[in-house]
């Protein structure tokens, strides 16, 4: 078993909070795609695809959506697939559970902050205190009589406007960076503001505000705000687009700032690993309490060696409660994804040889993912009330049982130990509230569900939700004989163990889907439909069902191979793709829930019931194996000369071995009265 395989785990499945990121745009907007990679702008941009995080990141991309690893080819498949289709796609392969949007930088065609809550469960506005003070100007300059003087009417506004959207904002921003420079002067005095202000008003038509007295007295009002509001204030550091001066952008510029005793209770986020400057950042979180970092932008704009040596730096001195992740997307869904798969590939990395290095223990770095991609945001921007409140994750087992905990309760004890169900409950059967007879369960005792992280997937119907698959335990640690998921486990390490051999397999779902009507004053669940077998019109008729489940299933990277009505009225089919046999059950379960619950997201009931209708065609639920060894099926006939029956050597003798224990298999493959009824109809 891989040595790291606990941390892997936590670092993929971790529902990441974005901290920092920016609005997306139409896909008709004038801003560049080839932006989605770069900061150049101009003539500059010519050169971004001879970048490493270019050529790194468009094959990430591609591979996402299956497509030509080309520019061309991304477009294209942008073009055709639409805006909210490759969206869900990147936020779901981000796995991010909120993002908090800075709309204080226009783009062309911009979506609103909240447009994003479709992709996102909690989504969180960070106000950028130089865009809201140049939108207050810019409109104070449209009254003719623009009396009493600038500074005073502006304070007013500022500080009122601030105020008031103080409550609906998770945090501050300032680009001080980009427009005059770290070097805050906390001392500025008013008259230097407002002859800074009156420079900025003549300079053009449009206020842009870049005198360093106002911005700095911009800033000190704004932060006063923020400790008042008890308002963290995200401040951009290091590298940026060429607006950017990056001598000014050294974080070791706030020392007024941070030894200021107004801001001593401030809670300063300093941006984008302030890189070069990291080292830097990472000293002045380790020596002032009111700093933070974000590592948003230098991952994963930088070079794969850039990225880990900028992380490296930052924890080298800071500690692991202080560093956070962030993607800082913009413009584009795939800035989200590619922030979020390098992070968290750099982040296993960097803990991976911290664990080496004897800097951490294993369980050490494993908690120190959870805190950088979640808990250090939420306890910083102070969101556990919001992020998280309607967060709760389905534990679910094999016999389709399922309990439901809030995030926070899973991530601190159950991920761990597990939910309990009492032994009578893993006897229970599809149509009873009891065990079945004879199995000797009882309400005495109890099996522990424990989580397997790796089948952790947000809930497409249910977006606050996530559901996990669970192995049944007799407590932590001591698998349950009876276990159907360790069952399989076992059965195929001795195959691949014994024989070298690897099964695959491949399910058929067939269901009815039943619609409500009243007749005769009495409510009946009648077939959806009454076409026939493949029927076109049929298909139609639920494609809106079909399409749900289909984008469903592939968010959870289930392959939909086909979709197609079946004999029975109102009866469909979903055929999965094939994958090793333990993969496949897991992916089998997901398949059911996805296809009941989007049923009754529209008003029908699926039912997936052997036999539904004893006068109709039952629902089966087709499987087909086949055995695989070093990569190659080795279950059909290519040996000279072929065996009878087309099949290899081996293929007749896994044939055999069914056959001869048909009687028993029956026990798992038709355990239900209602089962033998669709086996003999």
């Amino acid at each position: 078993m891989e040595k790291y395989r606990e941390l892997r785990v936590a670092v993929e499945t971790v529902a990441a909070v974005d901290a920092h990121a920016h609005n997306m745009v139409a896909l008709d907007s004038s801003f560049p795609f080839l932006r989605c990679f770069s900061e150049a702008e101009g003539d500059a941009l010519a050169f971004a695809p001879d970048s490493l995080s270019f050529k790194r990141s468009l094959r990430d991309i591609a591979g996402l959506y299956n497509c030509e690893a080309s520019l061309n080819g991304v477009e294209n498949h942008r073009k055709f697939a639409g805006l909210h289709s490759i969206s869900s796609k990147c936020f779901e392969a981000a796995n991010i559970s909120a993002v908090f949007i800075d709309d204080g930088i226009q783009f062309d065609k911009m979506h609103d902050w909240q447009w994003h809550k479709s992709f996102a469960p909690a989504v969180g506005r960070i106000l950028r205190i130089e865009h809201l003070a140049e939108t207050i100007l810019n409109d104070l300059s449209k009254i003719s009589c623009f009396q009493p003087p600038p500074k005073k009417k502006f304070s007013m506004h500022f500080l009122s406007t601030s105020a008031t959207v103080a409550d609906h904002i998770v945090a501050m921003k300032s680009v001080a960076a980009y427009r005059s420079g770290l070097q805050i002067d906390t001392k500025v005095t008013k008259r230097a503001a407002e002859e800074g202000l009156l420079e900025d008003l003549n300079a053009g038509r449009r206020v842009r505000i870049k005198n360093k007295s106002f911005i700095d007295y911009l800033f000190t009002c704004s932060l006063e705000v923020a400790v008042s509001f008890d308002l963290p204030m995200q401040i951009h550091t290091g590298f940026g687009d060429k607006d950017l001066d990056l001598r000014l952008a050294n974080p070791l510029h706030l020392r007024k700032v941070l030894e200021d005793k107004r801001f001593s209770k401030s809670r300063i986020v300093l941006l984008h690993a302030s890189y070069p400057f990291s080292k830097e950042a990472s000293y002045l979180a380790s020596v002032y309490s009111q700093v933070y970092l974000d590592f948003g932008l230098a991952v994963p704009k930088l070079s794969v060696q850039g990225m880990i040596s900028s992380v490296k730096e930052l924890l080298e001195l800071a500690p692991i409660k202080k560093v956070m992740f962030s993607t800082d997307g913009y413009a584009f869904p795939e800035t989200f994804y590619l922030g979020a798969k390098k992070a968290r590939e750099v982040v296993f990395s960097v803990l991976s040889t911290a664990c080496d290095d004897g800097d951490l223990t294993i369980p050490e770095a494993v908690e120190a993912v959870w805190h950088i991609f979640r808990q250090n945001a939420l306890q910083l921007y102070k969101l556990n009330g919001i992020v998280g409140s309607n967060d709760h994750l389905r534990v679910i087992s094999f016999n389709s049982t399922s309990k439901v905990v809030p995030a926070k309760r899973f991530y601190d004890v159950v991920r761990d130990i597990g939910v309990g169900l009492t032994h009578a409950s893993m006897g229970m059967t599809s149509f009873c509230d009891g065990p079945a007879e004879e199995t000797n369960l009882t309400g005495v005792g109890e099996i522990r569900l424990i989580p397997d992280l790796s089948t952790k997937y947000r809930i497409p119907w249910a977006r606050q939700e996530e559901m996990v698959l669970a192995d049944m335990h007799i407590k932590p640690g001591e698998a349950w004989e009876y276990c159907p998921r360790n069952a399989l486990r076992r059965v195929t390490k001795i195959l691949k163990d014994e024989y070298n051999l690897v099964v695959n397999a491949g399910f058929e779902n067939e269901f009815y889907l039943l619609k409500n009507v009243v007749r005769e004053g009495k409510e009946q669940w009648v077939p959806f439909d009454m076409t026939p077998y493949c029927s076109t019109s049929g298909f139609d008729a639920v494609s809106p069902v079909l399409q749900e489940v289909k984008s469903a299933l592939e968010s959870m990277d289930i392959s939909v191979e086909q979709l197609h009505a079946e004999s029975g009225k109102g009866q469909f089919e979903v055929a999965l793709g094939h994958a090793p046999s333990n993969l496949a059950a897991d992916k089998l379960i997901y398949t059911r829930e996805a296809i009941k619950a989007i049923a009754r997201k529209h008003g029908l009931l699926a039912t997936l019931l052997p036999k539904y209708y004893l006068d109709d065609i039952g629902s089966g639920c087709h499987v087909h194996l086949s055995l695989w060894q070093n990569g190659k099926n080795v279950f059909t006939g290519s040996e000279v000369p072929e065996t009878q029956y087309g099949m290899s050597k081996v293929g007749e003798q896994f044939m055999a071995g069914v056959y001869y224990h048909l009687p028993s298999i029956l026990a798992f493959t038709a355990p239900l009265p209602n089962r033998w009824h669709f086996l003999i109809q």
